[in-house]
C-alpha cells in the first residue's frame, strides 16, 4: 500500500457496486465517529484518527476501497493501495 497521496485518481480498484454498510458502529472498537465502509464486503470501521479498523482491514482483507459514512453525495471514496481519492 502507498504512502503517497493523491487526489482524483484512475483507480482499477473500485468495484462496479459497492456494498451495504453491515454495521452501524466500527466493528473494530464500536466508535460511531469517523466511520467508513468497505465498498467490497461492507466491513464498518473507524478512520486512522481513530485506531485505523479500515485500514487495518484493508490490508488483512486485500479489499483497498473504502467510502466515507453517512453514505451521501458529499461522500468521498479512497483507495489505500492507489493512495487516493477517486
Amino acid at each position: 500500500m502507498s504512502l503517497t497521496w493523491r487526489r482524483h485518481v484512475e483507480c482499477t480498484h473500485v468495484p462496479e457496486t459497492g456494498a451495504e454498510p453491515r454495521a452501524q458502529r466500527c466493528e473494530g472498537c464500536g466508535s460511531s465517529f469517523n466511520l467508513r465502509v468497505c465498498t467490497k464486503c461492507g466491513y464498518v470501521g473507524c478512520c486512522e484518527s481513530q485506531a485505523g479498523h479500515n485500514r487495518q482491514h484493508a490490508l488483512s482483507s486485500g479489499h483497498p476501497v473504502i467510502r466515507s459514512l453517512p453514505l451521501s453525495p458529499r461522500s468521498f471514496t479512497w483507495c489505500y493501495d492507489c493512495g487516493a481519492y477517486v
